[in-house]
């Protein structure tokens, strides 16, 4: 199950994927810094999903497949 659709033409580029996985990272840094655990590890999972969906497991959908 993908949190998004992986083949839209919008995270094509590599920055833009790296945006949308430090995006909920930071905030999940951000509130456990204030001490909001929960809140935190939501946004923990969120930005580990977008790491392995974006970063790990992407496949460009431009690429032809053998």
């Amino acid at each position: 199950m993908n949190l998004f659709d992986t083949s839209h033409p919008m995270l094509r580029p590599l920055w833009v994927r790296i945006l949308t996985t430090f995006a909920p990272s930071a905030w999940a840094l951000l509130e456990l810094s204030l001490g909001n655990v929960n809140w935190a590890i939501l946004f923990g999972v969120v930005g580990f999903w977008c790491f392995l969906s974006l970063i790990v497991k992407y496949e460009d959908p431009g690429e032809p497949e053998d």
